[in-house]
C-alpha cells in the first residue's frame, strides 16, 4: 500500500479507552481523528453520538504514521503487573509504621477507660469484703 494522506483505523473501543489511546498518540506527536460508528459500520456525526448506546468509537491516524502508532498502542494494550516490584520493601515498612502509630493512638485513647474499669473492680471487690 502506498503512503497516502488517508486515514487508517488503529484502535477501536469505548469512548474512554479511545480517549486514552488518542492522548498517548498525541503526546508522541501523532495526529488522531475519532469516528463514531453504529452497528454495521454506519458513520455517525454529531456531539450526541458518544452518548447513545450501541455506538463504538474508532481512532484513526494518518496512514503515514500508522506503523508508529501501532507500536505505541501495543504498549498501551499490554496489562501492567498486579504487584509492586521496586517499592515492595518500602510499602511494607510504611504499613508497619502506620500500624504502630495506630496502636499507640488506641492505647492512649483506651488507657483511661482500662484504668477506670480496674478502679471500679477494686471498689466493688473492696465493698464485698467490708
Amino acid at each position: 500500500m502506498s503512503d497516502d494522506a488517508g486515514f487508517r483505523e488503529v484502535f477501536r473501543g469505548d469512548l474512554s479507552s479511545v480517549e486514552l489511546a488518542a492522548a498517548l498518540l498525541e503526546d508522541h506527536g501523532i495526529a488522531t481523528h475519532r469516528r463514531f460508528e453504529q452497528a454495521g459500520g454506519t458513520h455517525v456525526t454529531g456531539m450526541e453520538a458518544p452518548f447513545l448506546p450501541g455506538r463504538s468509537v474508532v481512532l484513526l491516524v494518518p496512514s503515514i504514521a500508522y506503523q508508529e502508532a501501532k507500536e505505541f498502542l501495543t504498549r498501551f494494550e499490554e496489562p501492567e503487573a498486579d504487584y509492586m516490584t521496586e517499592l515492595t520493601h518500602e510499602i511494607r515498612a510504611n504499613e508497619q509504621k502506620r500500624r504502630g502509630v495506630a496502636a499507640f493512638i488506641l492505647i492512649i485513647m483506651f488507657a483511661p477507660l482500662a484504668i477506670a474499669i480496674v478502679a471500679l473492680l477494686i471498689v466493688l471487690v473492696g465493698s464485698l469484703f467490708k
